[in-house]
């Protein structure tokens, strides 16, 4: 995917129309070398290298020339200005992506506005992770948000018109995730936001908003990691879906019971002809999603990805637990998984069986079954690296008017700028 070059301070951003004539996109890597009088070579790197960028363009509109003349003299203001270049995809920093922070600290990165600590090293006690400084997110509510931050800044920038897309991680995909985006004026001011009950949000930046702040809500309790977000602007890429193994009629809740088996509740068909599971004051039960013939329902690739549980919201609300048992191609079970959060399908697992208890109460309870997601995800499929989108300056500028006027050859040097506030 290519896109023209957006550059400008938050709020002013302008897309050149003209495509660079040229565009080299590099990295200040800062390493300094030294040789021992034995020959030994040392090497002194910084921990992370500023990224250096440099446009030329060929007869530029006068427009555009003055936009970027503004931007080389600092008529607009001493700081550093936002840039996306062309080549850029994933807006989020590449650790970002990675649910990865420097530092031990992951408030560079996220924040949330619960009192709670949910924000946990991978390294902690009682939770696993395989990638440094890897940071997992373990909500008190199912209702708690968690918010991806841009540093410096309240958001990352936009611009009115654009199609803004945001991915939640990876693990959150095949639960009842939701996806936020909150749009702000260029100081930072709330204005409002775009949601929906599902892993992606897709909208379009309204009028004065310039920047977005990326949220999501697991939806269930549990710990996830938090690889695999992604936010595009102006971008075809399609994030990677979970699919939903119940059949249609199941997942609607209608056609015939024998799609469902249950202990302690009774299943009936009411007047439209969907599929209703009581349960009696005082009494514990059990909810089975049944794939006819087999022990469970055929999964798409053979131990690989994630399962996860959508329930309507009544059922939800009176179920207390739920498991997931997985099964070979022999029909051979090979373990549980308990948490109502994803649960990772075991190598040579074909199939998976769905079960929801009920813990007996002194109220009766009695809802329709639909609608309902047994859901998995291919976690094998790549998502776009995280590129970032950092606050640069300006450290070179040729102008060069061309022929006829008023049109001009411009060049532009850009440094990243860390530290910096915007």
């Amino acid at each position: 995917m290519t896109r023209n070059l957006w550059i400008g301070l938050p709020g002013r951003l302008r897309e050149i129309s003209q495509a660079a004539t040229a565009f080299e996109r590099g990295a200040d890597l800062g390493v300094t070398q030294f040789t021992s009088l034995g020959g030994q070579v040392t090497t002194l790197a910084p921990q992370r290298a500023a990224r250096k960028t440099k446009f030329s363009f060929d007869r530029l509109p006068e427009d555009d020339a003055a936009h970027l003349d503004r931007l080389a003299r600092r008529i607009d203001g001493p700081g550093p200005i936002v840039v996306i270049d062309p080549v850029a995809r994933n807006l989020l920093d590449p650790l970002q992506a990675e649910g990865r922070s420097t530092g031990s600290s992951s408030g560079f990165h996220w924040y949330y506005t619960s009192s709670s600590r949910e924000l946990l090293l991978a390294t902690e006690a009682g939770v696993t992770g395989s990638a440094p400084d890897a940071y997992v997110w373990k909500p008190a509510l199912t209702t708690s948000q968690l918010s991806w931050r841009r540093w410096p800044g309240a958001g990352l920038p936009v611009a009115p018109g654009m199609n803004v897309r945001f991915t939640l991680p990876t693990s959150w995909r095949a639960g009842p995730c939701s996806a936020r985006l909150h749009w702000r004026d260029a100081a930072g001011t709330y204005l409002s936001s775009a949601s929906v009950t599902s892993h992606t949000v897709s909208a379009t930046v309204p009028a004065g908003a310039a920047l977005v702040t990326p949220s999501g809500i697991a939806g269930e309790l549990g710990t996830y990691p938090l690889d695999g977000a992604v936010l595009t602007i102006n971008d075809s890429h399609l994030p990677t879906a979970p699919v939903n193994l119940l059949t249609a009629d199941q997942a609607a809740g209608r056609g015939a019971l024998t799609q469902w088996s249950g202990t302690g509740l009774t299943l009936a068909t009411d007047a439209e002809g969907y599929a209703v599971a009581s349960l009696p004051a005082n009494t514990a039960g059990s909810l089975t999603f049944v794939y006819a013939g087999q022990k469970g329902h055929p999964l798409p690739g053979t131990g690989t990805g994630i399962c996860g549980l959508v329930l309507p919201a009544a059922v939800r609300s009176r179920a207390q637990s739920c498991s997931f048992t997985f099964f070979d191609a022999a029909g051979t079970s090979l373990g549980s998984s308990t948490a109502w959060s994803r649960a990772a399908v075991p190598a040579l697992a074909t199939h998976v069986s769905v079960t929801v208890s009920f813990d007996a109460a002194t109220t009766a309870f009695s809802s329709r079954l639909g609608l309902a997601k047994v859901q998995h995800l291919n976690t094998t499929v790549p998502q776009p690296a995280g590129d970032g989108c950092p606050a640069m300056a300006v450290t070179g500028y040729t102008d060069s008017p061309a022929r006829p006027l008023p049109y001009r050859n411009i060049s532009i040097d850009l440094t990243e700028v860390t530290g910096a506030r915007l």
